[in-house]
């Protein structure tokens, strides 16, 4: 058997698939990324969980949460060990717009 790399991107890819955007101006963490230290941009979608009824209002990071020597370690915040309701405690602010890079 191979190695699997790239496992949270593709499982980001697979949970992202169903996510409905809520139309909001994009949320930027205060914290820069650890690993590059580039700025963390999300887009605010609502989720479905597998077998709830309902969504969950979430940041969709992109293009990654967490890096360190160039690997993705995390895709977004839900898959960055901790519980899906614990990234209200994670800062940030909307921004109406995000200067080209």
């Amino acid at each position: 058997m191979g190695e699997v790399r790239w496992i949270s991107e593709w499982r980001a890819r697979r949970a992202a698939i169903d996510d409905v955007p809520m139309g909001a101006p994009p949320f930027v963490l205060e914290e820069p990324c650890p690993g590059c230290n580039r700025r963390r941009i999300a887009t605010m979608v609502w989720r479905r969980r597998p077998g709830d009824a309902f969504s969950t209002a979430l940041p969709r990071m992109e293009p990654h949460f967490e890096c360190r020597d160039g690997e993705v370690l995390h895709q977004e915040i839900t898959d960055a060990g901790f519980a899906l309701t614990g990234w209200s405690g994670i800062l940030g602010h909307f921004e109406a717009e995000i200067p080209a890079v």
